[in-house]
Order: structure tokens, then C-alpha cells, then sequence
């Protein structure tokens, strides 16, 4: 069965009401796409989330997989102290990744109870409808680049298509953190300029995915992104047919949170 639902989101602890506050509603158009997904999910009824997230705990050189066999999804580092859920391990999906992506592209393990923020924010707006859920969080490699992402993505989606559950593939991240003169980061005129080139890539379906991972290096690291690799890493998955649907792009507080799904059906078509 392939994957029944891929989506790339913004993982800020701002969409969370008890963190947000007052800035909660700021980000309703992110909230609103946040709610599509969830809507996806509960409508294919997930049966496994593979959570990309760049907050992990990353290796240099492999992509690694959290495989505790119960992860805790809380926000205490942000001052909400409720545990809100916990969810169990995709243990049989964990090993038949290791197992068929062999010494090639070797994964290493990891055991890490709670999740990382990049992890728990998505899945605590997505899985409120999802009944018996497990969980894999992913975490690129840090010195790998965007192209061994896609190619590693491409196995994992073969891998993913021969399984029998229905599998949904969320990755987190945010574009550029130098968007405005009020960022934390601070500002930089390439932030906005990668934020919309890499918008218009998206929107590309001829040439889209090769621009993407050809994006200058120089350019991404100016604007400080967080999403390229774990985007590179979806698009592998998802396969060329499949055309991203943007469904909203907010920067209110200087970062660029940007949410597209991919529209699976319509690349069966």
C-alpha cells in the first residue's frame, strides 16, 4: 500500500493555544492548515506517522531512528507542563528500514522516550482523531546534503509502498529565520529572497524537485533555514508525479513557516 498522506509543516511551539497565548491567533491561516492534514489522516485512517524532524537527536553521517518503545509527547522546556499524550513505536517499521537499507545507507538507532519538540508539535495537532497511532520519528543527518536526502528518500519510499499499513509522512521544519529586522536570528535581504524562490520551486512541476536540491548553499545558510533536508527527504518519498499544494505561508514573527501537502491522490491519477 503506498503512503495515503505526505505533508511538510512548521513545528513552532506557537501553535500550541497554551504556549501561543496571544500570538496563537496570528497563526490561524497555519492552524487552518495544520487542520487540513488532520483532516487527511483521520479520512485515510493512519495507521503510522513517520515524523521527519530536523530536533532530534541528529548523527553526522547516518539518518537515525527513534525507536523507544513508548514516546512521551510533552512541552515542559516551553513552561506547559501537562504530558499530553504518548504513542507507540513503529518497532517492525524501524527494523525493516535498517534491514533493507543494509551498509549503503546505514541507520542508526536511537532510544529517546520524550520527543523533541520537532516531533511533538505536529503530532500533537495531527493525531487528536487518530485512534491506536504509532509513531517513527526520523532525523536527517547533519553533514549529509539535499541530494543523499532525496536519494535515501526514494528507498524509504519503496520500502514504505510494500508495506501494509497505512503509512503517512509528515516533515517538519520552518524557511528562512531572517526575514524581518525583529528576528531573533536578525535580519538578511536572502531570507525572503530563498523563502520565495524556494515557494515558486515548489510550485514548478517540471523542474521543481532538481531546482530544489540544486538550491545555492551559500544562499540557504544566509537565511538560516531549518526545512531543505527534511523536504529533500519527503520529495524522494512522495516520488516526481505528486504536485504540492501550498496551503499557507506565514512570517508574522520573522520566520518563514510554510505548509504544503501533497496531494497523493491526485499523482495515482
Amino acid at each position: 500500500m503506498p503512503n495515503i498522506a505526505s505533508a511538510f509543516l512548521p513545528p513552532s511551539p506557537l501553535l500550541i493555544p497554551e504556549i501561543g497565548k496571544q500570538n496563537y491567533n496570528i497563526l490561524q491561516k497555519t492552524i487552518q492548515a495544520y487542520q487540513s492534514v488532520a483532516d487527511i489522516l483521520k479520512k485515510e485512517e493512519t495507521e503510522i506517522i513517520i515524523i521527519i524532524s530536523p530536533h532530534g537527536q541528529s548523527q553526522n553521517n547516518n539518518i537515525s531512528l527513534n525507536i523507544s518503545p513508548q514516546l512521551n509527547l510533552s512541552f515542559k522546556e516551553f513552561g506547559y507542563l501537562a504530558t499530553t499524550r504518548s504513542f507507540s513505536s513503529a518497532l517492525s517499521l524501524a527494523d525493516e528500514i535498517k534491514k533493507q537499507m543494509g551498509r549503503e545507507d546505514p541507520v542508526r538507532f536511537v532510544s529517546q522516550d520524550q520527543l523533541d519538540y520537532g516531533s511533538a508539535v505536529p503530532l500533537q495537532l495531527l493525531s487528536n482523531d487518530l485512534k491506536n497511532i504509532k509513531v517513527l520519528p526520523l532525523f536527517p543527518a547533519e553533514k549529509k546534503d539535499r541530494k543523499y536526502h532525496y536519494q535515501f528518500g526514494q528507498k524509504l519510499g519503496a520500502i514504505i509502498r510494500n508495506r501494509p499499513e497505512k503509512i503517512a509522512i509528515i516533515a517538519a521544519g520552518d524557511l528562512s529565520h531572517r526575514l524581518k529586522k525583529s528576528s531573533a536570528a536578525g535580519y538578511s535581504p536572502k531570507g525572503a529572497r530563498f523563502d520565495n524562490r524556494l515557494i515558486a520551486y515548489l510550485n514548478d512541476s517540471e523542474n521543481g524537485i532538481n531546482k530544489i536540491l540544486a538550491m545555492d548553499e551559500k544562499i540557504a545558510e544566509e537565511a538560516l533555514e531549518s526545512g531543505l533536508k527534511q523536504l529533500s527527504l519527503i520529495l524522494g518519498i512522495i516520488g516526481e508525479n505528486c504536485q504540492p499544494q501550498i496551503l499557507s505561508y506565514q512570517n508574522d514573527f520573522g520566520v518563514g513557516y510554510l505548509s504544503v501537502n501533497f496531494n497523493l491522490r491526485m499523482a495515482l491519477i
